[in-house]
């Protein structure tokens, strides 16, 4: 019976080699290449994006927020010496051109024995919010002037997403960790490198004596109640 069909063959293979470059022929004029490669993390690796792509390259130096992070506005965003409007060393008169006179209360601290001017602010976008500690440094002779600020409201964030209610892991991952020492506000992490230092939940903390703990002793997930900018 395989004598009935031999004189078809090569006109049957014929036909099938010439489907098959015209295949080829279709999938080579669509194609445009390898898809970009994509990292695990799921974003598009910059170096595979082409010319006008919709993707966007990661500009070094600036950093990133965290994943689930908030993102703050311009005036709560967190840097080196600043909060929002607010930079340390700012004259007290400075200050009051920036915060409108409704938000600002004035009260006092105690450094060293001495006691010096400070307000509480207020935030006009969330009154109920806890207010901002201003410590001011000076003499009314030659002036006061910004020289810390106690932050416990939750909208203030680094670039980052970090601030209160971040794990205190977060912040020493990302911000870097200088020491650690108690500090009129709490127990404090701080990092010399963006001068800021990060008061950790008590609740999160082993029980030892504070002169006794170190950066070791707290636990990643401790939650941050506060940061203190300062010079």
């Amino acid at each position: 019976m395989l004598n009935r069909f031999l004189p078809f063959l090569p006109a049957l293979a014929a036909t099938v080699l010439s489907a098959a470059f015209s295949a080829c022929d279709s999938r080579s004029a669509t194609d445009t290449g390898s898809p970009p490669f994509v990292p695990e993390n799921g974003a598009t690796d910059p170096a595979a994006v082409e010319p006008g792509a919709a993707a966007v390259a990661k500009v070094p130096g600036v950093p990133s927020p965290l994943a689930g992070a908030p993102v703050p506005d311009s005036l709560h965003l967190l840097s080196p010496g600043q909060a929002g409007r607010l930079r340390l060393g700012m004259r007290e008169e400075q200050i009051k051109k920036v915060v409108p006179a409704s938000l600002l209360r004035a009260t006092t601290y105690t450094d060293n024995g001495k006691q010096l001017p400070a307000y509480e602010m207020r935030d006009a976008q969330q009154p109920t919010a806890p207010p901002t500690i201003l410590h001011l440094i000076g003499d009314s002779s030659a002036g006061f002037r910004l020289r810390r600020i106690r932050i416990y409201d939750s909208q203030y964030r680094t670039a980052e997403g970090i601030g209160v209610g971040s794990p205190f892991g977060a912040a020493r991952q990302n911000l870097g960790l200088t020491r650690v020492r108690p500090t009129p506000a709490g127990f404090a992490a701080v990092s010399g490198e963006v001068k800021m230092a990060w008061v950790i939940d008590p609740n999160s903390l082993p029980a030892k004596h504070p002169e006794e703990m170190n950066s070791a002793d707290i636990p990643p997930a401790a939650r941050i109640t506060g940061v203190l900018l300062y010079q």
